[in-house]
């Protein structure tokens, strides 16, 4: 049972994360900006990063997470300039096994 509470926190805390980010200031000069494919190159390349989930906030902007199996992870965020700005990064990123809706286990 506490499993499944801890489960259930997890999209709310990914959207109060994506809420915070959306609401701060994004600021191009104190953030890693660029291009999304050269950014997307250095995670996977140095970071060895993939994809792990993504979605678009209530601005049209999108928020994209990718993590390695080593546990380092960074959040993007695309604005509709086109301009990607890495938001945050860090280590100990853990995958939680998958819930569907309205299941019960």
């Amino acid at each position: 049972m506490q499993v499944m509470s801890q489960i259930r926190i997890i999209p709310a805390a990914l959207a109060a994360a994506a809420l915070v980010i959306t609401t701060s200031s994004i600021n191009a000069q104190a953030r890693m900006c660029g291009k999304r494919a050269s950014l997307i190159k250095v995670l996977s390349e140095k970071y060895k990063e993939t994809p792990r989930a993504l979605g678009l906030t209530s601005a049209k902007m999108a928020m994209e997470i990718y993590a390695s199996k080593s546990g380092t992870w960074t959040v993007m965020m695309t604005m509709t300039n086109g301009t990607t700005c890495i938001m945050a990064a860090g280590k100990s990123w853990q995958e939680l096994p998958k819930v569907l809706e309205g299941s019960q286990t």
